[in-house]
């Protein structure tokens, strides 16, 4: 069992747009975009209640030019997989050495399940080194051959062993069905939400990076936030059920600030609570693994949902304000998510987050579940 800790549950009614209003200042929007601007950022856009409000390029970044988001490729394999899981080809608390069985006889590594792998708490080394290394290996499957130098569940260890592990079972899986990873991404998810990736980072066999292969524009990206903000609907199609998206927002106790392959904000004000500069701390060496009390922004929602990948590569969602803001960076090391985010919340119109003024049910029922506490309903 997880600890619901900063579980983000959803609500199964979805929030009304014609209920909504501008909550962002517009003097907010245009201080955090100077911010991105003499911060190694090179765009920003903001859309509310399905409407844009903002878009602007800049530092030698023209609308339309595709871009590496890096571990925002992440995001989309963890909603891939609660989709799995609905229609039944998985089960996140299945264990991985049932479908891997060389894991078998490995006292820790079979005892590892599928949501550990995306959660990144299975207690698998890196792997950076043998999966990002120039080499001719099927570097999917040489996951397989890493070592568990934790036990489960006891460190967070970013990297992307994990991520190969996990489309390993899903190639495993599929290949009754005639299917890879990829092509079973495009048609349950990437064709339904109308995404077009524009390329792929591959290894020598060809396979995609599912840890940051996905190169793509921020308008193709923020469809992505436009089905969590309407709790998996796309129009009147229910890409992924309301109460199984959730999946992906469940934090653990070992790192508050991360779910299924998305960055999440519901530790924020509590006590002890403190932000972490997310990239500066993942190129520590050696990487941290305690990742308790972390928290994106404390001024931020507590339903802030981010996709992250490196040099600055941002989907920040908010489900209760139907905000969607995307952020393209550069290398460099002057952009901090805390600040920037506090810049564009500062006057912000909160009053349309506060359960108890609200006219409409939120997308996000209930954001932070203390300890030993049951999961709303």
């Amino acid at each position: 069992m997880f600890p619901a800790r900063c579980f983000v549950a959803f609500s199964s009614m979805l929030f009304s747009a014609s209920t909504l209003f501008a909550q962002l200042s517009s003097e907010s929007i245009a201080k955090a975009q100077q911010y991105s601007e003499a911060h190694n950022g090179r765009a920003m856009i903001v859309q509310e209640g399905g409407k844009l409000r903002f878009e602007k390029y800049y530092s030698g970044y023209s609308k339309g030019e595709p871009l590496h988001i890096y571990s925002g490729t992440k995001s989309f394999f963890g909603v891939l997989a609660v989709i799995a899981q609905e229609e039944g080809l998985l089960d996140l608390d299945e264990r991985v050495a049932e479908t891997v069985v060389e894991w078998q006889s490995d006292p820790r590594k079979s005892q590892i399940t599928i949501r550990e792998t995306l959660n990144f708490t299975s207690g698998l080394e890196t792997g950076f080194e043998e999966i990002y290394g120039r080499s001719s290996e099927d570097k999917i499957n040489r996951a397989v051959g890493l070592d568990a130098i934790r036990e489960r569940g006891q460190s967070f260890i970013y990297g992307p062993g994990n991520m190969n592990i996990f489309c390993e079972v899903l190639r495993r899986k599929l290949k009754q069905k005639g299917l890879s990873y990829e092509e079973y991404l495009s048609k349950k998810l990437l064709r339904p939400l109308g995404i077009r990736v524009s390329r792929w980072r591959e290894d020598s066999h060809g396979n995609p990076v599912p840890s940051a292969g996905m190169y793509m524009t921020g308008q193709e990206w923020i469809k992505l936030g436009e089905m969590i903000n309407n709790g998996g609907r796309v129009g009147m199609k229910q890409i992924v059920r309301t109460e199984n998206l959730r999946e992906c927002f469940r934090a653990t106790e070992i790192n508050p600030a991360f779910g299924l392959c998305f960055w999440v904000n519901g530790n924020a004000g509590q006590p002890g609570a403190r932000e972490m500069d997310i990239e500066e701390e993942l190129e520590i060496d050696p990487l941290p693994e305690d990742w308790r009390g972390a928290v994106i922004c404390n001024e931020a929602p507590r339903d802030l949902i981010v996709s992250l990948g490196s040099t600055f590569q941002r989907l920040y969602l908010v489900p209760s304000l139907d905000l969607i803001v995307v952020h393209h960076g550069k290398p460099g090391h002057e952009f901090r998510d805390f600040d920037f985010l506090e810049i564009l919340f500062a006057g912000a119109n909160r009053s349309l987050s506060s359960p108890e003024k609200r006219t409409t049910k939120p997308i996000l029922k209930k954001l932070f579940i203390p300890p030993g506490q049951d999961q709303p309903e």
